[in-house]
């Protein structure tokens, strides 16, 4: 039956399955999965304010402090490859950026729990609309910035990856 899926062996489709198995990463992950979940229960647990500040529960948070650092330390790659030295300037810029994406997502859950409060529900239901929508277009920039920091780790140009997913959208949108 393996054969048929062109599985040579027990191994062959035990790595196609698990494929940390081929790397010797498995048990890592293995802890890395295991502690994600007691993780953001600590947190939800440690910080309650979270939630009630950011509109999002550990989980969230935790993804969305993730792709801040996949970004930053990407970005940090990327420019030692292009040769630039490492400024305490850009650190400080990355540094107000993320301040200011976490202003932009506390203010519209804010102004939304109010509304609630208050009974006015039409412009709880905008202020939901923007914290969810500014959310996305936050974690997508970020994505964004780390794709093109991927693509000059992999010594393409910058706009390689994204050029790629544009074209993939296109030809899948019509």
């Amino acid at each position: 039956m393996f054969a048929t899926f062109d599985y040579h062996s027990y191994t062959s489709f035990f790595e196609s399955c698990v494929p940390s198995l081929k790397y010797a990463i498995t048990k890592p992950l293995l802890y890395l999965s295991l502690s994600y979940p007691a993780l953001v229960a600590v947190i939800n647990w440690l910080f309650p304010a979270i939630d009630a500040t950011f509109g999002m529960d550990g989980g969230a948070f935790i993804a969305l402090i993730i792709a801040f650092i996949a970004e930053l330390i990407s970005g940090i790659i990327a420019s030692h490859i292009r040769g630039e030295q490492f400024s305490s300037l850009k650190l400080s810029r990355f540094t107000f950026k993320v301040f200011y994406y976490l202003v932009i997502i506390f203010v519209p859950y804010r102004f939304m729990v109010s509304f609630k409060a208050h009974d006015s529900w039409l412009m709880a239901v905008f202020f939901d609309w923007l914290h969810v929508f500014l959310i996305a277009q936050i974690v997508l920039e970020n994505l964004v910035s780390i794709l093109e920091n991927m693509s000059v780790i992999y010594g393409n140009d910058k706009t390689t990856w994204i050029n790629s997913i544009k074209n993939k959208l296109k030809n899948f949108i019509g």
